[in-house]
C-alpha cells in the first residue's frame, strides 16, 4: 500500500511566499532594462521617426524620473526643441529658463530662448539672452548675427553697426552682414562706404545687394 504524504498548512505557506518573492525578484530583474535613461532612449528613437509627441511624452517621464544616467539640463533642453516644434513657444520657454537654471553656461539654450523671444516680438527679452550667449561666447555669429537684427528693427544703429562689423571681421565674406552695413553706413551719410560694402555683398552673389547698388550707387554687380 502506498504511502500519501500531505504537506503541512504551515510548509505551504513558506512555499507560496517563496514563489512570490520570486516573482517579485524575476519581475524586477526583466523591468531592469528599461529603468533609468529607457525613457531618454524612447525619446530620441521617436524623435528620429519625426514623432514629436511622443517624444515629448517619455522626455516628461524622464525629467519628473530625473532619470540619472542623463542630464536633467539636457532634457529639458531637449524637451523646449520638441515644445518649440509641436508650436508650443511659451512651453519651450519654460524649458529652456529650466535648462540655463540647471546649466548656467549652456550657449545654445539662451540662443533657443532668445531666437523664440523674437519670434514672439519680446525684443528686449530676446537681446538679453543674445546677450548670455555672448557673455558665455563673444565669438557667438548667430547671437551677435540676430542681436545686430533686432538692434536695427528697433533702430538703434550704432550696436547694430558694431555686432555686424564683428560678424565680417570674423566672416569676411559674410555677405548678408556686409550688405546690412552697408544700409547702416547709408542712413549714417557715408554713402561712398555704403557703396563699396553693396559692391562688396553684390560681388558674394546677394542679389538684394545686387538691387541696392543699382538703386542707390547707380553700379552694376
Amino acid at each position: 500500500m502506498t504511502e500519501q504524504r500531505c504537506i503541512s498548512p504551515i510548509r505551504m505557506k513558506s512555499f507560496n511566499l517563496l514563489f512570490i518573492l520570486l516573482v517579485v525578484i524575476l519581475s524586477s530583474c526583466g523591468t531592469k532594462e528599461t529603468g533609468e535613461g529607457a525613457n531618454y532612449a524612447k525619446a530620441l528613437a521617436a524623435i528620429d521617426s519625426s514623432n514629436y509627441q511622443s517624444a515629448l511624452k517619455y522626455l516628461t517621464v524622464a525629467i519628473d524620473a530625473k532619470e540619472k544616467d542623463t542630464s536633467l539640463a539636457y532634457l529639458f533642453f531637449l524637451r523646449g526643441q520638441m515644445n518649440e516644434k509641436t508650436g508650443s513657444l511659451d512651453l519651450a520657454l519654460l524649458d529652456y529658463a529650466e535648462a540655463v537654471k540647471l546649466n548656467p553656461a549652456d550657449v545654445e539654450a539662451h540662443l533657443k530662448a532668445g531666437n523664440i523671444f523674437n519670434l514672439l516680438s519680446k525684443f528686449d527679452d530676446a537681446v538679453n539672452s543674445y546677450n548670455r550667449a555672448l557673455d558665455l561666447d563673444a565669438g557667438n555669429i548667430d547671437a551677435l548675427m540676430k542681436r545686430a537684427d533686432i538692434f536695427t528693427a528697433t533702430g538703434r544703429d550704432s550696436l547694430a553697426f558694431s555686432d555686424f562689423h564683428k560678424v565680417i571681421s570674423m566672416e569676411p565674406e559674410n555677405d548678408y552682414a556686409i550688405m546690412s552695413r552697408a544700409l547702416i553706413y547709408q542712413r549714417f551719410n557715408e554713402q561712398e562706404k555704403c557703396c563699396a560694402d553693396l559692391e562688396k555683398a553684390a560681388a558674394l552673389g546677394n542679389e538684394t545687394a545686387a538691387e541696392f547698388l543699382y538703386s542707390m550707387c547707380g553700379k552694376q554687380k
